[in-house]
């Protein structure tokens, strides 16, 4: 049955395919072509393009796409019904393809070097300068509520600034990570492309591996470990007091969800303990409401609370560091995004991609798999967040002498998850 008018594409096809594209059984497909009635010159999908307005006659002839490549309109649109299988194969090219516009890329400027430098050694002291009680509340409009006094605004633009460095960071390595993986993706549906998709995807490869050490290069590993400890703290026993009258007979229930908040964002972060306070002061806050009366004294008494949290998140870190290290395997999952989203959704906690950054000894990017060699406390936190979107398996063969990148070649995340 001949395929209706709706269920007609339009494709810009000059774009998709080019020469160095091989197109197998593609190339077969016939295009309706139309050009001057020499038959030189380019070939169009459409009859009333522009560049054809000044030729004295058109023709139209049936040709095969292997024999058009290299000739078609560049601004032509192709009628292609809805189950050409130039759809699909168009699809896959243009995966592939936008991973040339990455590596056609410029360089970073000088300037954006010194940046980045200057970005790592701020955050190696914390999220805040170091006179800075911790991050900015709702009701300070952005800034601390300590900032006035503490540290002057050149001191927190420059924060601000490396936090931004590195937020960038590590938005642009997982999304290159993303267009790579769908690139792999499409060339598993047509194997056909594999020889001018593997170079493109190598290079691309080497891309990535740069992003990950710059964004590696602005994360820290002692509050990695320290995050990961977190998970080994018991729940805190309540104890009533004067400072905590201020909540009144809710007092238990706030304190238990202010270490619920604090245990959670502490343990998926990537920033100092003392940097995710603003998780307990923000139940602390939505507590009292507008109330002053006893809040002074309830948030002091949070704040030795948290200190004591800390102390014992370290102390576990401190009893753990001899442990022997962990050799694991990770499936990293994309970047998604739904149409009605501005931006795109990253499955991973910072946490887990600053782990994959800081650790990784091995990857194979378009496979989408990296091999990590983490502290003992990291592999068991690691592995307790593992899902079906992210398996992870631990590498460690008795006896192997197989290197990591081939253990890592031949392990199979698809076989773990049917198992």
């Amino acid at each position: 049955m001949p395929s209706t008018t709706a269920a007609v594409r339009l494709v810009p096809l000059g774009h998709t395919f080019t020469p160095e594209i091989p197109l197998g059984p593609a190339g077969s497909v016939l295009l309706t072509c139309y050009a001057t009635a020499s038959g030189k010159g380019k070939l169009h999908g459409d009859e009333a393009c522009g560049t054809l307005r000044s030729a004295s006659s058109v023709r139209s002839a049936e040709i095969p796409l292997s024999e058009a490549v290299g000739r078609l309109c560049g601004t032509c649109r192709w009628p292609l019904p809805a189950d050409s299988p130039l759809l699909q194969v168009g699809a896959a090219v243009i995966d592939i393809g936008t991973l040339k516009i990455w590596l056609d890329r410029e360089p970073d400027s000088e300037e954006e070097k010194a940046e980045e430098a200057d970005a790592a050694l701020a955050l190696a002291t914390g999220e805040y300068p170091p006179s800075s009680t911790g991050e900015p509340s709702d009701e300070t409009d952005g800034e601390s509520e300590e900032q006035e006094g503490d540290f002057d605004d050149e001191a927190w633009e420059r924060y601000s600034k490396a936090r931004e460095t590195r937020r960038h960071r590590h938005e642009q390595w997982r999304r290159l990570h993303t267009y790579l993986i769908r690139s792999n993706k499409a060339l598993q549906a047509f194997p056909v492309l594999r020889p001018w998709a593997e170079p493109l995807q190598a290079r691309f490869a080497e891309v990535i591996e740069e992003e990950r050490r710059a964004f590696a290069a602005l994360v820290q590993s002692v509050p990695l470990v320290e995050a990961a400890a977190v998970r080994l703290l018991p729940e805190p026993e309540f104890t009533p007091g004067p400072e905590l009258a201020g909540l009144g007979a809710d007092a238990a229930k706030v304190v238990q969800r202010a270490w619920d908040a604090w245990k959670h964002r502490a343990s998926w972060s990537w920033h100092r303990l003392e940097d995710n306070d603003f998780a307990v002061s923000s139940v602390v806050r939505d507590a009292f409401g507008r109330r002053r009366k006893g809040r002074p004294e309830t948030e002091d008494a949070f704040d030795e609370l948290v200190a004591g949290w800390i102390r014992e998140a370290r102390s576990q870190a401190a009893l753990h560091s001899e442990a022997p290290q962990q050799l694991l395997a990770v499936k990293i999952p994309t970047v998604e995004k739904e149409d009605c989203e501005e931006r795109a959704h990253d499955p991973l906690t910072t946490w887990e991609t600053a782990v994959i950054a800081t650790y990784q000894v091995a990857a194979d990017w378009p496979a989408g798999t990296v091999a990590l060699l983490v502290p003992h406390l990291i592999g068991e936190h690691l592995i307790s967040g593992a899902t079906s979107a992210m398996p992870i398996t631990r590498l460690a063969v008795p006896d192997s002498a197989l290197p990591v990148h081939a253990l890592l070649q031949a392990w199979q995340p698809e076989a773990d998850d049917e198992e």
